[in-house]
């Protein structure tokens, strides 16, 4: 990737000859066309149509920076630097299928992704939740990247990416739980478990256990695989956004894409054997050192921390279209009910 380009301010700066400079061919016009409005709130997505010669392509995705305050909360989590890190460091690198990256820049707070437009695949819908074959898909994709991390990355390259346990998830996020699992209460229609009540009132004291396990493995994970990141043609996936990128045990990973990625009812009764399959998948793929016995444990941990991911989100109630909060209501009711059926509170002290 060159830097003879300025990074661009805004959609208005992607001009032709910037996109020229970029994609190593001439592009004569631009045509943005803002996508994702409903599911993107981080970041601003746009599909640039393009007209040149050479090879450009005809369309490419451009990801900038949000607009509203969640720009600021992206660039205090270093969402974005993350980001860039993993298109630039970790994607050519890792056994992990992702859009190719034409462009991955950074400067002061303005960035920019242009990447492979996946307008002819598949993209999930993490509201209907996945079925259990692209479930199954996602997991291998999800070992691979985990095994590969544990084993062949470079550990100086990972130390870019925090711990699942770091100071600013435990003075942000924690503490907005309460607020944000309020909101649950007063929006959804199912009633609640009386476990996961007690639970849900003591997070902030409880939420640190988990944090502590989270990190006993050193593993890179996705940190935000949801089916809305999760893109399938056929047999194959390839997977996108990695702001939230961290470092911990594995099967964090699997317990968010699991209990928030699955309607209940196609989840219920399979948690164990996923996990099993999971952990064989890293086996084979050479790590021998994470029992069934661990992973289940950290899995465990991962379903009930995690639940404060659309707990929170659900703070931007009033500023997100009904569909984003419909979606928040419908994750953590599905994390509700994974924590009651799997038993998840008994490895809390």
């Amino acid at each position: 990737m060159t830097s003879i380009a300025a990074v661009p301010s805004g959609i208005d700066e992607l001009t032709p000859a910037w996109l020229t400079d970029v994609l190593h061919g001439t592009v004569t016009e631009v045509r943005p066309e803002r996508i994702a409005q409903d599911t993107g709130f981080s970041a601003l997505l746009y599909r640039l149509h393009l007209t040149g010669s050479g090879n450009i392509p005809s369309t490419v995705i451009a990801k900038l920076p949000a607009e509203s305050e969640a720009r600021g909360g992206m660039e205090l989590l270093g969402g974005y630097q993350r980001e860039l890190d993993f298109y630039r460091h970790i994607a050519p690198a890792a056994p992990l299928s992702t859009p190719h990256c034409h462009a991955a820049r950074i400067s002061g707070s303005d960035f920019i992704l242009v990447l492979e437009d996946l307008c002819d695949w598949d993209d999930a819908d993490h509201l209907a939740g996945l079925s259990p074959a692209r479930l199954r898909a996602v997991l291998r994709s999800l070992a691979g990247l985990h095994a590969w991390s544990a084993t062949a990355a470079d550990g100086e390259v990972l130390q870019s990416f925090p711990l699942v346990d770091n100071p600013l998830t435990r003075e942000l996020f924690l503490p907005a739980f309460a607020p944000g699992w309020q909101l649950y209460l007063d929006k959804t229609e199912r009633p609640v478990p009386a476990a996961v009540a007690d639970f849900a009132e003591r997070f902030g004291d409880l939420a640190p256990q988990a944090l502590v396990a989270l990190t006993e493995r050193e593993m890179l994970l996705h940190g935000d695989i949801r089916a809305d990141n999760i893109f399938f043609r056929a047999d194959a996936v390839k997977i996108v956004d990695f702001q939230l990128a961290v470092r911990g045990a594995g099967a964090a990973d699997i317990a968010y894409l699991v209990s928030q990625g699955l309607a209940t009812a196609v989840r219920s009764g399979a948690d164990r054997d996923l996990v099993r399959e999971y952990v064989d998948e890293l086996k084979v793929l050479g790590v021998e050192d994470y029992s069934f016995d661990d992973a289940w444990r950290h899995y465990r941990f991962g379903v009930a921390l995690l639940m404060y991911m659309p707990v929170v989100a659900l703070l931007t109630w009033d500023v997100v279209p009904q569909r984003a909060r419909q979606l928040c209501v419908t994750l953590v009711d599905r994390a509700v009910a994974c924590i009651e059926e799997i038993g998840a509170l008994e490895v809390f002290s």
